[in-house]
């Protein structure tokens, strides 16, 4: 694993991350029983898509939830919705949901949501991960139609603003080089789930000049970003700093309050033997290093700026090698 700059979070102790995954193939029982015999703990069900495993060996960090990821699936919404059409048997309610639930499997994902974990327990995630893959688990490239992602969320290190801007500074630089060394797949590429920011706000932010409060930061980011879909969704963050701001802007009841980057570029490739979550890791940790690296951001942040109307694929040639160089030193 390679090492971050950044040991500690805002509040300075060891940082955690939450892991999101991303696939099909099985059912909510049986990912529940894979993961129970990897760390222990108890099925807790909370419905026929959605269930918790609790008192498990990462316990003292919260429960893990696995979830069918479609609101329409989820709190009898399914249910309701054919009440209001005047469908109200309950009978045929159920065969509705169940013939839902096992059509949308093949092309919605399920997910696993971990507690916020320290860096030291990947290895307990990474044994989930592999379990599943010898339970043929299907992945991003199992269907044209699977857009499924592994999800990062890294505690924050710092809440000020001139420390979260240069994160933005660096993922923004970091984009395209990221987006071509994970091969990311056309499938995901079509959705609106990653789209990039938008080259006006990159500017603004890459400016040298450009030195908000948070207040500001957050204003800039919601008048350029009203939404979720960012391969870096600063939300959940900004949500957390200042609740009011955010929900005053982007108010769909998905985003949650949290103090981390949402880093959720990189494919689901469980069913690949050679993938891991730590891989996924090292890339991202590129993004902490240079926004660590204040000269080298400044600099690549001027050669950004002068290329940013060129293509992608010629700025990432031009500093390519400087990027390998970070990536690969130890």
């Amino acid at each position: 694993m390679i090492t971050s700059p950044y040991k500690t979070n805002y509040d300075g102790k060891p940082r955690k991350i939450g892991i999101e995954i991303e696939f099909s193939g099985l059912t909510l029982q049986e990912i529940a029983e894979i993961i129970v015999s990897e760390i222990g703990g108890n099925v807790h069900f909370n419905g026929k898509y959605e269930c918790s495993i609790q008192d498990s060996s990462l316990s003292n960090y919260g429960d893990f939830k696995i979830e069918l990821d479609a609101s329409l699936l989820r709190d009898g919404k399914i249910g309701k919705y054919l009440n209001q059409v005047g469908i109200e048997n309950p009978k045929y309610m159920d065969s509705i949901e169940d013939f839902l639930s096992k059509t949308a499997s093949e092309v919605v994902p399920m997910e696993i949501v971990t507690p916020p974990i320290p860096l030291s327990e990947i290895n307990k995630i990474e044994n989930i991960r592999e379990a599943l893959r010898k339970h043929a688990a299907k992945d991003t490239h199992s269907s044209v139609l699977n857009a499924f992602g592994l999800h990062l969320n890294p505690e924050v290190p710092s809440k000020d603003a001139s420390d979260i801007r240069d994160f933005l500074r660096s993922f923004i630089i970091m984009y395209e080089w990221l987006k071509d060394k994970l091969k990311v797949d056309t499938s995901r590429r079509l959705t609106p789930y990653i789209d990039p920011f938008p080259k006006k706000y990159a500017k603004l932010i890459l400016n040298n000049d450009y030195n908000p409060d948070m207040s500001t930061l957050i204003d800039d980011y919601l008048s350029h970003n009203p939404t979720r879909n960012r391969p870096l969704d600063m939300l959940p963050f900004f949500t957390w700093m200042d609740e009011d701001r955010v929900l005053s802007v982007v108010d769909d009841g998905l985003t949650s309050s949290r103090p981390t980057f949402h880093y959720r570029l990189p494919n689901c490739e469980i069913a690949n033997p050679e993938w891991s979550i730590t891989k996924e890791w090292n890339h991202w940790v590129v993004v902490e290093r240079i926004a660590h690296s204040k000269e080298k951001l400044h600099k690549l942040s001027d050669e950004y700026l002068n290329w940013v109307e060129k293509p992608a694929e010629t700025f990432i040639r031009k500093i390519g090698h400087s990027l390998s160089d970070m990536f690969n030193n130890e």
